[in-house]
């Protein structure tokens, strides 16, 4: 399992690279808010097919091999994209990079929870604190060395624990394919088979509307997080190093919000924790675009970090329990292309939103998904509990 967390810090990585370099970027190419909110669009949507069909596949051939090979794809893309001349010849490179990047969330969800029997919470919580601490390090390090080694030095620094990765993985023993008891798997299968109450865990529509309220939250973050070193610099006028710097607490606030969450995730309903952190994320996004001391918006950070990544865990717990009708790595592979087709979209449409308005508008608009999300949340909450109360009086 540790191999796994590690690969987690190696991924986490590449999704937040490209965000890193946008001001440089936008200067280099000479390209416009959506313009640039674009490259991240191609780069995350390249990133959500595969995610889909990679999580698909992982639940039929070896998983060390997607691993592995996903790793060093990756790794090979961003290197290249460091020494591309043009931006066509770019935008191939990460669309490559992309490719490898997605092979590793849908196979790594289904492996823990193939392979935790108790205490799924606690080991999640771990897994996300790898990766959130990585990308917090990343920023750090990235923010200290962009002035002087270059937008090409630190995508080769970022490529290389992935290079690293990929090589441990292929020469890792065999990760299984499945490690579900025989007796569960039977008892998932003939429940799939019966025919289902308006709610119930494995219900298509109650996974649906999930997933739905899951896409709202992603926007919302995404939307803001993917363009922070960007509205630090150009809206709130901070300098590159230091965007970098106040971007981090981004990534320190989900690394406490994973740690606290895994502490509680196993003990606390997972949809009263996602309806408090949606709460929390539409109080710091509304914040966000007041005309505030610029000391406060770090702060604001750290909030939309500690709610935005420390949501995962018990968004992961749910959806085991949600899709039970499909394979481990085919819900997690659609969790994680519906999450990454928004992610992707979201820069643009904040981009575009920019450009048309400015940053003041952008901002305003982005609590207003993750507070539909959360009306959906509480609506799903709400008729878990009457459906639980049900089956008490039937009982």
């Amino acid at each position: 399992m540790k191999i796994t967390f590690l690969g987690h810090s190696a991924n986490d990585l590449f999704w937040f690279i490209l965000p890193l370099i946008l001001p440089s970027l936008l200067s280099r190419f000479d390209l416009s808010y959506t313009q640039g909110g674009g490259i991240l669009t191609l780069y995350l949507g390249v990133t959500a097919v595969g995610s889909y069909v990679l999580g698909r596949v992982s639940d039929r051939i070896a998983r060390k091999e997607i691993l592995g090979y996903g790793f060093l794809v990756a790794s090979g893309g961003l290197i290249a994209a460091g020494f591309a001349g043009t931006l066509s010849l770019f935008l191939l490179l990460i669309a490559v990079t992309a490719v490898g990047v997605s092979t590793f969330h849908p196979v790594s969800y289904a492996l823990i929870d193939e392979s935790t029997l108790s205490g799924k919470g606690r080991v999640l919580g771990i897994f996300e604190s790898y990766g959130t601490a990585a990308i917090l390090a990343m920023f750090l390090i990235n923010g200290y060395l962009i002035e002087s080694v270059g937008v090409r030095g630190v995508l080769i620094i970022t490529a290389l624990p992935a290079l690293i990765m990929g090589i441990l993985f292929l020469r890792a023993g065999q990760i299984p394919v499945v490690i579900v008891p025989p007796v569960a798997a039977a008892e998932t299968a003939a429940t799939a088979a019966r025919g289902r109450p308006r709610y119930r865990e494995g219900s298509y529509l109650v996974l649906g509307l999930f997933l739905a309220a899951i896409i709202l939250r992603v926007l919302s973050v995404s939307a803001v997080v993917n363009f922070l070193p960007t509205i630090f610099v150009d809206h709130i006028g901070f300098g590159r190093s230091t965007a970098s710097y106040a971007t981090a607490l981004y990534f320190l606030g989900g690394l406490s919000g994973s740690l606290v969450a895994a502490r509680f995730a196993d003990r606390v309903n997972s949809y009263l924790v996602l309806i408090v952190a949606s709460v929390m994320l539409i109080g710091a996004l509304t914040a966000f675009s007041l005309n505030l001391p610029k000391l406060i918006y770090p702060f604001l950070v750290l909030i939309l970090g500690m709610f935005g990544s420390g949501s995962l865990i018990n968004q992961n717990l749910l959806l085991t329990r949600l899709g039970t009708g499909l394979g481990k790595g085919a819900v997690f592979g659609l969790m994680m292309a519906l999450m990454t087709v928004t992610s992707s979209l979201a820069p643009t449409l904040f981009g575009l939103v920019t450009d048309t308005a400015g940053f003041t508008v952008a901002l305003s608009a982005a609590a207003g998904p993750v507070s539909l999300g959360a009306l959906l949340l509480s609506a799903l909450w709400s008729a878990e509990r009457s459906f639980q109360k049900g089956n008490s009086v039937v009982k």
